[in-house]
């Protein structure tokens, strides 16, 4: 644990540069509390941000620094790819020490898939910031703007400076914050309400504008619409590689456990390098495996079979075996299918309703719903709620709020809910997600769920919803409404939100190859725009240009919904044949 006197030696001359352009302005009574307000509240955030819990350590808190495995990252997708059919190959980037990562810029976007361990990136460099005098760090979990009446700059007021005591007048806030001498950082925009997300990325960009001297760092995950804020250089998290997977392995267990370690590092040296791409460099995936590894030694070949090991591993840890032979019953009494049953029920609704940290409040009231609609489930709020936190942990607290130990978990309850549903009714909830996120661009953002619907519910998923997008794609693409888009800036702005974030997002639909055409036509459209209306002979050229990329793109897209259709034809054709079978008399 970190000590206030440690961290005013750490901190001392950051302070006393904070300091020193306030002494004619206000009191030194005033400036002395408000600098102890300021160390105390930096001691608090240290320690909580060095003192963990994960999936693999939910019992007793880790150091940070002992479990975590340095992460790289590389530019961002919009700075990798350009008209050149290859990507350019950027070197990756270590995220060991805040000064040097802010020196690529003062604003930084980390851009991330499900379980890339972003926020565990935050966390390092929060950590870092202080131990090396940087900056003084303050962290904002962007999921609170959810509930808060007000901007985030009020939020950052109110919640930080206000509620912590760091300063009450309004004036010390602005000289505080207009000082240089902090880092924000600004963690999960992906799990800010769609409703809001609009409204939040300008209050991201007033923010920047108006404490300029700052540094920034925002995570995400891809295609929310905030990567493409001007101030930003956006990164993305790089996936681990062998020899990374391996220490992370190490490094989450004790000496005493080090034979379990290796025979786990064995083990995925005996798979094949598809297993490291697909599963294993993700973080969160790999804790999974190590997680249920002495129960189910194999690594799932899709993702979705991760979560289910995870959470067979979680219940059967807790379901031993007393002295006596009699399994230990869980205090809400209910069976573990039952308990899948409400997961998946909370899951689809609390994500439906955008809901990634629940009050007990909310929580109280979505499980006495369930009760309502499900006659054969019966239990105690509080006991099931025990359950969940204490003998699963399959949630956990987050101050005087519940969450999910990664929204990842939360996702997999909630396709695996949509999957269990007879066909009419999954029919109707992929239309309702259609009409939902009929703001196209938002569909990207929950990638990771429809590649989990993909996974457990392939040919529903595909045909009331993968084929309805691409139909709509199709219709964007030809020739008389995309040859507009180079006059036309509102349906420039459409063609860009449809296919940079639909078309490639929806992982195992679009190929890389249609990924890069596409991004090339982008990449002609912006140019596009530039062009001076009255250079025809270049307007003619990038015109050609264009087309030969509009048709490459049409051609994928309707190869990929060929390739749908057929798809969903055979698996008719089966159903029908088991059918007629089933009707032969015996």
């Amino acid at each position: 644990m970190l000590e206030k006197a440690t961290m005013s030696t750490l901190l001392g001359d950051r302070m006393k540069d904070l300091f020193s352009g306030f002494v004619k302005e206000f009191n030194a009574e005033v400036l002395h509390l408000v600098k102890n307000q300021l160390l105390e509240y930096q001691v608090e955030e240290y320690n909580r941000n060095a003192m963990v819990k994960t999936l693999l350590h939910r019992v007793h808190p880790m150091r940070l620094k002992d479990i975590y495995q340095p992460l790289f990252i590389q530019r961002g997708r919009k700075e990798l790819y350009s008209i050149s059919d290859i990507p350019k190959i950027e070197r990756r980037i270590d995220t060991e020490h805040a000064k040097e990562l802010f020196l690529y810029s003062q604003c930084i976007t980390l851009i991330g898939d499900a379980g890339c361990g972003k926020s565990t990136i935050v966390r390092h460099l929060f950590l870092d910031c202080i131990d090396a005098s940087f900056k003084i760090p303050i962290k904002i979990e962007l999921r609170y703007l959810n509930d808060f009446e007000g901007s985030l700059i009020d939020y950052i007021k109110e919640k930080v400076f206000r509620f912590q005591k760091l300063a009450t007048n309004e004036r010390i806030i602005e000289r505080l914050m207009s000082s240089g001498d902090f880092v924000f950082f600004l963690d999960g925009f992906d799990e800010i309400k769609s409703s809001i997300r609009e409204k939040a990325s300008k209050e991201i960009d007033d923010l920047v504008k108006l404490y300029s001297k700052n540094c920034f760092l925002l995570t995400t995950r891809p295609y929310t619409n905030v990567e493409m804020m001007p101030m930003f250089i956006n990164f993305d998290v790089c996936e681990m590689q062998g020899d990374e997977i391996i220490t992370f392995i190490r490094k989450q267990f004790p000496v005493a456990e080090s034979e379990l370690a290796e025979r786990i590092i064995e083990t995925v040296k005996q798979r094949d390098k598809a297993a490291y791409t697909s599963f294993l460099s993700n973080p969160l995936l790999l804790s999974m495996f190590i997680l249920s590894y002495q129960s189910n030694a194999e690594i799932p070949n899709r993702k979705s079979g991760f979560y289910n090991q995870v959470f067979d591993t979680l219940y059967s840890m807790h379901d031993s075996l007393s002295k006596l032979g009699y399994v230990r019953e869980k205090e809400s009494e209910l069976s573990k299918d039952q308990i899948v049953e409400v997961l998946k029920l909370f899951s689809f609704l609390s994500y439906n309703d955008e809901k990634f940290l629940f009050s007990v409040l909310y929580a109280n009231g979505r499980l006495n719903f369930i009760k309502e609609k499900k006659d054969s489930l019966a239990f105690d709020n509080s006991k099931l709620l025990y359950d969940l936190q204490v003998n699963l942990g399959i949630l956990k607290a987050e101050g005087v709020d519940l969450a999910f130990p990664h929204r990842a978990l939360q996702e997999y309850f909630s396709a695996l809910y949509i999957a269990s549903l007879l066909e009419p009714n999954k029919q109707r909830i992929y239309e309702k997600l259609q009409e939902k996120y009929n703001d196209w661009g938002l569909l990207p953002a929950h990638a990771n769920y429809y590649e989990l619907l993909y996974e457990l519910d392939q040919k529903c998923f595909l045909e009331y919803l993968a084929i309805p997008v691409f139909e709509k794609l199709q219709q964007m693409l030809e020739p008389d409404q995309a040859l507009l888009l180079l006059s036309d800036g509102a349906l420039r702005e459409e063609f860009y939100s449809v296919i940079m974030k639909v078309a490639f997002e929806l992982h195992h639909i679009i190929t890389i190859p249609a990924y890069l055409t596409i991004t090339k036509l982008r990449t002609l459209v912006t140019q596009g725009a530039q062009i001076n209306p009255e250079d025809v002979s270049h307007h003619k050229l990038m015109r050609k240009a264009f087309d030969v990329e509009l048709n490459r793109s049409r051609e994928a897209l309707n190869e990929r919904l060929q390739f749908f259709r057929d798809f969903i034809e055979t698996e008719k054709q089966t159903e029908s044949a088991i059918v007629s079978y089933m009707d032969i008399p015996g």
